[in-house]
């Protein structure tokens, strides 16, 4: 037998007898812990995700608190700018009447001194409405530079966002266009209809009864060839009435000289800026991290941001929603708010200067309006 197995005629195995010594004093340390330490290693370790629930618990970018005092007073003041258009001096985003005053300013070779103003009194209100959005931050310690997300840095990339800007604008505008023609054309169908129905219940009241059913039957088939009440001749553009009168109080908002061309560049910064960093930086950011679905808080978003302009109507309200919901998607895409208040400054800009074209040239005066 080999001599490391064997010493005066006993074996010798010296892992077993290690191993039998290790064992005792691995025992003997795990008995020499107290008896209620066990229980409070396991209560620990079954209430370790309590904390980790509590922070992931959605607590938005601001307190909930402060988002509906801001939605409640945007709304507030888009109602009064749409019932009260008659306090151009004190709501400066409700539309002026046409009048005479206005239009010999219009003429005359300095700015219009209300209107100067009301750029003024618009501009102030948005940035108030920033510094309450930054307000709301700072309750949470959140930095105000966050909200302008990943904002390019350098020629190139400034140079990149603008051109995306300029594609989304004019894709924008093709979709816009779309939309508008569309509630036209259903709104025009309707109003038809009605009209017809109108015009055949009249002409059946007065018809003698003999003649009421052949009337009624001469009536449906006349109804095809003659042009429809209320409308012009197909031939022949056309405009709403109430969509040419929102159009003339629109257009004594738009500047009408050089000074007030700088006034309303200014002011369409203005906007821009403050617009896209409260409804896309603030509001969209807190839809996101309070509901935690992305195109819920899109919408609802755009739902806002439509209803603010309430003073362009029902018409309005829901273009400037679908246009909001584009504004929403080019911030997502991009994750950064530069392209989206380009083209929303751009927008206003060349929107006034278009209005103040149509003023000048009174166009709308040489097109027939339908009911």
């Amino acid at each position: 037998m080999p001599e490391s197995e064997q010493t005066d005629g006993q074996l010798h195995e010296p892992n077993l007898q290690e191993a039998d010594i290790q064992e005792p004093e691995l025992a003997a340390a795990v008995d020499s812990l107290e008896p209620s330490t066990q229980p409070e290693i396991q209560t620990a370790l079954l209430t370790e995700p309590e904390p980790i629930q509590e922070a992931d618990k959605p607590r938005g970018i601001a307190p909930i608190w402060h988002t509906v005092v801001l939605i409640l007073a945007i709304l507030a003041f888009s109602i009064w700018g749409a019932i009260r258009p008659d306090t151009p001096s004190i709501n400066p985003l409700a539309p002026v009447q046409h009048s005479d005053r206005t239009a010999h300013a219009t003429n005359s070779d300095g700015p219009d001194q209300v209107r100067v103003i009301r750029y003024a009194l618009t501009g102030i209100l948005e940035l108030i409405v920033v510094a309450w959005v930054a307000f709301g931050l700072r309750l949470r310690k959140i930095p105000f530079r966050s909200l302008f997300g990943a904002w390019p840095s350098g020629l190139n990339d400034f140079t990149k966002e603008a051109a995306i800007a300029a594609a989304f604008w004019v894709c924008s505008m093709i979709v816009l266009g779309s939309v508008a023609f569309t509630w036209n054309f259903v709104e025009t169908r309707i109003d038809d209809h009605h009209a017809a129905a109108k015009a055949s219940n009249q002409q059946y009241s007065q018809s003698p009864p003999q003649a009421r059913p052949q009337t009624q039957s001469q009536s449906s088939s006349q109804g095809n060839a003659k042009s429809k009440p209320g409308t012009a001749p197909a031939n022949q553009p056309s405009i709403r009435k109430d969509q040419a009168d929102s159009i003339r109080q629109l257009m004594e908002l738009a500047p009408a000289n050089g000074f007030e061309i700088a006034a309303w560049g200014l002011l369409c910064l203005i906007v821009g800026f403050s617009e896209e960093l409260i409804f896309r930086g603030y509001l969209q950011s807190q839809g996101i991290a309070l509901l935690h679905r992305v195109p819920l808080s899109l919408v609802l978003t755009a739902l806002v941001f439509g209803a603010a302009h309430g003073y362009e109507g029902v018409r309005g309200i829901v273009i400037i929603a679908v246009y909001g919901m584009l504004f929403g998607g080019i911030t997502l895409l991009r994750r950064n708010l530069f392209p989206g208040m380009l083209a929303h400054s751009w927008h206003d800009f060349a929107t006034g200067i278009a209005l103040s074209i149509l003023r000048s040239t009174h166009f709308l005066d040489h097109l027939p309006l339908s009911k």
